[in-house]
């Protein structure tokens, strides 16, 4: 359909709301605008020219570096992914293959044009975009351009009105509007923005799919005002009959046994048709991690309205067999290594069984095998049987350790889950000469058995996933040993952990904060040294090293402690290529007493990195200071992914 946008002020448009203007004056009044535009464009070449700037002389120079001043409301890298130029820092193009932009009048004049219609797109309309000044240098032939953009006031939303083609005594659709006029963006005090109308227009198209309207068509009217810059909007909707679920054909499966496949559906034949079902469908399927592709397509034909309409439902099987191996090194945990094999359709259905084995020098050892049972009691849920063995020698202590693990975990969403595992473990720790805080202190070894339970829960909407630049990430736990659960110490250990992730422009701003506290029911107070809070180290308060902030033994190793607070800031910033940098203040302290947090006792630090990006996540090097501390020196840190 054809849409012309007529600029009108306030008072004529009730007028003339329901006129429609020849199209050929539409077609005429743009000719007058390109007109105008070319004039503009030959105007302003002349006047750089007379000003000295040769724009010839550049033709086929290296564009080193592009700026713009003035952009408030558009970032400056939102920009630059909209022109056909690309700057290319000397040092990107002497480590990497990116070849430079070369410098050329004509893609300047479109670069130009690109940058208005963006703007344009954005809801300015009457925006400017000026080439300030070309820094040319002859020598090493290159240029840097400097845009001026002046945005001009932007179009804001005024009205938002849903209205159906015909009247249709099924749908309310004020009813539909109250409820659902939050899930869109173009809301009333809204900048306008093109992209923003077509993913609104898609929200309402997916809110009648899930009323059983799969032929529904979404079309929309544009009112301006441009004595106030304002923008109404009406939905026009044609919903078209109610449809209903047809019969579902499978494809693909090979090993996987098609009547298990058909018990994953949310829908069924003869059921209303409903989009959502359909996408849970596919996501209840992809949960499995049986399959490696899956494809639910409803078949539906426009030009008879097909009812019941028929779904193709296609998978391609995942290996049966997974098995993936790595090593690397790291400055806490030295040369490391793991193995990891996983069998799908162990025992039938969607069984799996894992076996994972890893070295480090903080994990000299740890062997896991893991049998899951997906789709316990519904389709959420999953149980796990998980026997292992390993070894920790940290800075405070060594221990060796095997046991079992009985984790229930809850799908909620895909945002939220929860865990809850029973776990039986027996220690055996090496103590230090002359330390003596355990109940035996000549004793070389010390044994003891943990039983409990421990509750864990996560939710997450921070993304991407190996290097987040937008979101919140929230843990929690709880853990209870002893008590009626056996064992040989009673004790409550709890904590909780906030992270979040905003960009702005090329830059990522990250939070982290965590406390924790533990509270023991025995006389003596004793808690097992692995459960204890330790501070200080690569992905903690980086002024210090592993562990080595809070309270020492008499020996100088880390003891832990019953409290902890925690907090992180770090500012995220491109360099070149897959290159870039972080600056972090952080602060944050352990203490011996259960729930005991003096901020007056807090350390901080200060400090950068590097990253560099790579399939596997950011490779990273920090350097860490110490502040107000002068007995503290910097702190080196090589590792693998965001601090984070």
């Amino acid at each position: 359909m054809r849409k012309v946008l007529i600029l009108l002020p306030n008072r004529q448009l009730n007028q003339l709301s329901k006129t429609v203007l020849p199209i050929k004056v539409f077609y005429v009044c743009h000719a007058l605008i390109m007109i105008r535009k070319i004039a503009y464009i030959f105007f302003v070449s002349i006047v750089l020219q007379l000003f000295g700037f040769p724009l010839g002389a550049q033709e086929n120079y290296e564009i080193r570096k592009i700026s713009f001043k003035g952009n408030r409301s558009l970032e400056s890298s939102y920009l630059l992914d909209k022109m056909v130029f690309d700057e290319v820092s000397y040092l990107e193009k002497l480590l990497t293959d990116n070849e430079p932009s070369l410098f050329n009048r004509e893609l300047l004049d479109l670069d130009l044009e690109r940058l208005r219609k963006t703007y344009q797109s954005e809801g300015f309309v009457k925006a400017q975009v000026l080439l300030d000044s070309l820094k040319v240098n002859d020598e090493k032939q290159t240029v840097k351009l400097n845009f001026i953009i002046e945005e001009g006031e932007p179009y804001t939303i005024d009205t938002v009105i849903f209205k159906l083609n015909k009247t249709n005594p099924q749908i309310n659709i004020d009813s539909i509007a109250d409820h659902n006029i939050r899930k869109l963006f173009l809301l009333h005090s809204k900048r306008f923005s093109d992209e923003a109308l077509k993913e609104d227009i898609a929200a309402i198209r997916n809110i009648f799919l899930d009323r059983s309207y799969a032929y529904v068509d979404v079309d929309y009217e544009i009112q301006l005002d441009t004595t106030q810059h304002l923008v109404g909007i009406t939905y026009v909707i044609n919903p078209g009959p109610v449809s209903h679920f047809g019969a579902t054909t499978v494809k693909g499966n090979n090993h996987v046994d098609e009547e298990f496949i058909r018990k994953q559906f949310d829908y069924r034949e003869g059921e209303d048709y409903n989009k959502s079902l359909l996408d849970k469908t596919r996501e209840s399927l992809y949960h499995l991690q049986l399959f490696s592709v899956v494809s639910v397509l409803p078949q539906k034909d426009k030009t008879t309205l097909r009812d019941p309409i028929p779904v193709n439902l296609y998978i391609e099987e995942a290996p049966r067999m997974n098995t993936e191996f790595g090593a690397g090194y790291g400055t806490e945990d030295k040369f490391r290594a793991f193995a990891d094999l996983t069998y799908l359709g162990f025992l039938g259905t969607a069984r799996r069984i894992n076996i994972y084995a890893k070295h480090s020098a903080i994990e000299p050892y740890y062997l896991s095998v893991k049998w899951t049972q997906p789709q316990l009691l519904n389709k959420k849920g999953t149980v796990s049987i998980n026997p292992f063995l390993g070894s920790n020698k940290e800075p405070g202590y060594e221990t060796r350790t095997y046991g079992l693990n009985l984790p229930l975990t809850y799908r909620f969403s895909k945002e939220l889950n929860a865990t809850l595992t029973y776990y039986y473990e027996k220690v055996k720790q090496q103590i230090e000469e002359g330390d003596s805080e355990f109940p035996d202190p000549e004793d070389e070894n010390y044994l003891y058995n943990k039983s409990g339970v421990l509750l864990s829960s996560v939710f997450s909407t921070a993304h991407p996933k190996f290097s987040p630049d937008q979101g919140v990430n929230l843990s929690m736990g709880m853990k209870l040993n002893g008590y009626k659960f056996g064992g040989d110490f009673s004790y409550l250990r709890v904590w909780g952990d906030f992270r979040t992730y905003q960009k702005i422009d090329d830059l990522v701003l990250a939070f982290r904060g965590m406390i924790g506290g533990i509270h023991s029911s025995d006389d003596s107070g004793f808690i097992p040294v692995e459960d204890r809070f330790y501070s200080g180290g690569s992905n903690s308060i980086r002024g210090w090293s592993r562990s080595d902030l809070g309270p020492k033994r008499e020996s100088g190793t880390p003891l832990g402690g019953k409290s902890i607070l925690e907090g992180n800031a770090e500012l995220r910033y491109p360099l070149f290529w897959r290159l870039s940098g972080v600056a972090f203040f952080e602060g944050g302290n352990v203490w011996e007493k259960a729930f005991s947090y003096k901020i007056n006792e807090l350390a901080y630090a200060a400090g950068g990195g590097l990253r560099v990006d790579t399939p596997i996540g950011p490779v990273r090097f920090d350097v860490g200071f110490p502040l107000w501390n002068e007995k503290k020196s910097p702190q080196f840190f090589i590792s693998v992914g965001q601090a984070f």
